[in-house]
C-alpha cells in the first residue's frame, strides 16, 4: 500500500481524494502550521471557530503526526541542495521543504496543492495533486 504525507495546503482544502488505497499520514509540521492559523492576529472570530473545528477533525483522523526526526534532518539536507542547485532559494520556505523532507524519509509520496512550492523535488518524491472539493 503506498504511503501519502498529506501537505497542509490538502489539509485546510477541504475533503480530498486519492486514486487508490493509501495510507495517509500527516507530518506534525502540518498540524503546527494549522495551529499557527488559528492564533494568527487579524482573524475572525468564526474563522477562528472554523479553523478550530478543522485542526479537531483532522486530529481525530490523524492522531499521530508524522515526525520531523533524524532521518528527516538528513532528508531536508538533500531536498535542500537539490532545491538551491535547481537556482530556487530553499530560504522562506522551510517548513514546506521540512514537510518534503519527512515524506521522503519516510518512503512516501507527498500530496500538495501547491506542486510549485516544492519543485525539483518530483526527481526524489512521487508528488501528487489531489482533487479537492469544498
Amino acid at each position: 500500500m503506498k504511503r501519502v504525507v498529506l501537505d497542509t495546503s490538502v489539509l485546510v482544502g477541504g475533503s480530498f481524494d486519492l486514486d487508490g488505497e493509501c495510507e495517509l499520514a500527516v507530518p506534525c509540521l502540518a498540524f503546527a502550521e494549522l495551529s499557527y492559523g488559528i492564533g494568527r492576529a487579524g482573524i475572525t472570530p468564526r474563522q477562528k471557530a472554523e479553523r478550530s473545528k478543522r485542526l479537531s477533525e483532522l486530529r481525530r483522523r490523524f492522531p499521530v503526526g508524522l515526525p520531523f526526526d533524524d532521518d528527516a534532518a538528513a532528508s531536508y539536507g538533500i531536498i535542500t541542495e537539490l532545491v538551491e542547485h535547481s537556482g530556487r532559494q530553499a530560504r522562506g520556505r522551510a517548513i514546506d521543504l521540512m514537510i518534503a523532507a519527512v515524506a521522503h524519509a519516510n518512503n512516501a509520496a507527498l500530496a500538495t496543492l501547491n506542486p510549485k512550492d516544492v519543485a525539483p523535488l518530483e526527481t526524489i518524491i512521487e508528488i501528487i495533486v489531489p482533487e479537492v472539493s469544498p
